[in-house]
């Protein structure tokens, strides 16, 4: 078999998974054809080096992943397989969410007080909106309302300090400091 033929084969059963791969990971249709024909060009060039015919699906991984790392650092993005696998396993934090979350404190000591103590008492307490609701006095829909107002104003600072890259799950990939951000007392790094 050539290698053309076998490249087809692997583009008749991988195409379409790995394309709708690319469009989540990079929000956009456009780019991430672009992503997967740059997959199946490398698959092509390298398919002499596949030695266990068993392994091909980790391998075409392997070369999507590569490509999509070299994505993302030609946009000025840090994205680093390691770091999202890092942030994807249960019960641990990738360096980088645990740097934003040392200096997240920070940034919701910034917003007014009912808001910050709404995401203090929820996302940080542990405790739900109903409970927000139940010790403030008020409906649960008004709790909901407060911790959503409360996140999108601690996004608003966040993103005006930072630019934030997100993997699929939401973990954070990298962040970069605006070149004007207003981040205060030097909190990203």
């Amino acid at each position: 078999m050539t290698s053309r033929v076998e490249t087809e084969a692997l583009w008749r059963e991988s195409s379409s998974r790995l394309g709708s791969w690319f469009e989540r990971e990079t929000g956009s249709a456009a780019d991430a054809e672009d992503l997967l024909q740059e997959t199946f060009v490398r698959i092509h060039a390298r398919i002499d080096t596949l030695v266990d015919a068993s392994s091909v699906r980790g391998w075409v991984g392997t070369i999507a992943r590569n490509v999509l790392a070299d994505y993302h650092r030609c946009r000025g993005v840090q994205s680093e397989t390691r770091v999202a696998e890092e942030a994807a396993a249960p019960g641990r934090q990738a360096p980088i969410q645990q740097t934003v979350a040392a200096w997240l404190e920070s940034f919701i000591a910034q917003l007014e007080p009912g808001d910050a103590d709404a995401l203090r008492f929820v996302d940080l307490g542990g405790h739900t909106q109903a409970e927000l609701a139940e010790r403030e006095g008020i409906s649960l829909s008004g709790a909901k309302s407060r911790v959503q107002r409360a996140r999108d104003r601690l996004r608003e600072r966040l993103e005006s300090c930072c630019a934030f890259a997100f993997d699929s799950r939401g973990g954070i990939l990298s962040v970069e400091k605006r070149p004007r951000g207003d981040c205060g007392k030097d909190r990203c790094r």
